[in-house]
């Protein structure tokens, strides 16, 4: 496998000779048994390659279904939602931060929007600890879990439900053990469950409180694994307009900025998050699965041999920058030092540092 090229695996996934195989690879593509011959020639055949044949097959044709899906889905207006006068978001957990405050490729964000406090994601939590960095930048911070009535997860990730081992049971956690979150109702984009809080499960966009929505899970493929479905928040802030908060920025800026627009008649004000541009590289190429990175290659919309590069990044600046936004703060968990110092050039005085502890304040 190591010895083919890029180009090559490229040309054999479209131009496999053989009839009978591209049978088989459909079969397994829509769940369907196999005889004992198929059976036999599956695994006689290149596992790597054969793995990924079909994994490509399979990705195809999600994608398309997903792209029909997005093309034909169309939603109420949410311009009655209200507004929110004053606003804080307060970083707690992400790859940079200040006063020696934890870090982790992971993120957790608290806001507060008038007297409402929102948990947003819980971070990463890497070694499982309790009290997690989390609770320990929570506790450095001020911050108390009476200080929030509801908990917003962008997805279902290990690095935004607190854990790989909590993502794997369709839960959240805020530290190695699971607390008691009772006075919280959590507002996720996919079925999940809590022992204690209160789960809302978000099936399209929706009213989380006065001035503030979810756009809805957005939906989008990846080649390795299950689909993603993301939700990103949005706030309309008085005198200034639409502040978006995205997770990870899976959906795409292009999805995310004509899902804003399309339910709100008010302009975008701010842009802070994550939107996955780890161009050239990144710390969290260290991240690896199956001999690639994870962030570059796996977690990508795309087939592991067409990573992101800087049209993607210069696609995201481009959309972004026709908006006029006046503050844009990227996260720095899944994007490159390039990445956010392009950005920085590119806004200027609109761009703000977006490390923990390090408060965005609006107005």
């Amino acid at each position: 496998m190591s010895s083919i090229s890029l180009e090559e695996i490229k040309k054999l996934l479209k131009e496999y000779p053989l009839i009978k195989d591209r049978e088989i690879i459909s079969k397994i593509v829509n769940g369907e048994k196999l005889s004992e011959f198929e059976l036999m020639r599956a695994f006689q055949m290149s596992l790597p390659l054969f793995t990924l044949m079909v994994l490509n097959k399979r990705f195809e044709k999600n994608k398309q279904i997903i792209e029909n899906e997005w093309s034909s889905t169309k939603f109420n207006k949410l311009d009655d939602i209200g507004i929110v006068k004053d606003l804080e978001i307060v970083p707690l957990i992400d790859y940079h931060a200040e006063n020696n405050l934890f870090t982790e490729n992971g993120v957790s964000y608290y806001i507060k929007a008038d007297d409402v406090g929102i948990l947003y994601d819980t971070g990463l939590n890497p070694n499982r600890k309790h009290p997690s960095p989390l609770l320990k930048n929570m506790e450095a911070l001020g911050i108390t879990l009476e200080d929030f009535k509801y908990i917003f997860i962008s997805h279902l990730h290990g690095d935004h439900v607190g854990g790989l081992q909590w993502a794997q049971k369709n839960t959240f956690s805020l530290s190695g053990t699971q607390l008691n979150l009772n006075h919280v109702k959590a507002f996720t984009p996919v079925p999940m469950t809590h022992p204690t809080a209160i789960i809302s499960q978000v099936k399209g966009p929706e009213v989380i409180s006065e001035g503030i929505a979810s756009i809805g899970p957005i939906h989008n493929p990846l080649f390795f694994f299950r689909d993603i479905y993301e939700q990103a928040m949005a706030i309309n802030v008085e005198g200034k307009g639409i502040v978006i908060i995205v997770g990870c920025g899976h959906q795409g800026i292009k999805k995310i900025i004509d899902r804003v627009e399309a339910l709100f008649n008010t302009p975008i004000y701010g842009f802070i998050g994550g939107l996955h541009l780890p161009i050239p590289n990144f710390p969290g190429d260290e991240d690896i699965w199956s001999g690639l990175p994870i962030h570059k290659f796996i977690m990508t919309k795309r087939p592991p041999w067409e990573p992101w590069d800087k049209n993607d990044r210069d696609f995201a600046l481009d959309y972004l920058k026709a908006r006029n936004p006046k503050l844009i703060a990227l996260s720095p968990h899944d994007s490159s030092i390039e990445s956010i110092n392009i950005f920085k050039e590119t806004f200027k005085e609109t761009y703000f540092d977006l490390k923990v502890g390090k408060v965005i304040k609006l107005p």
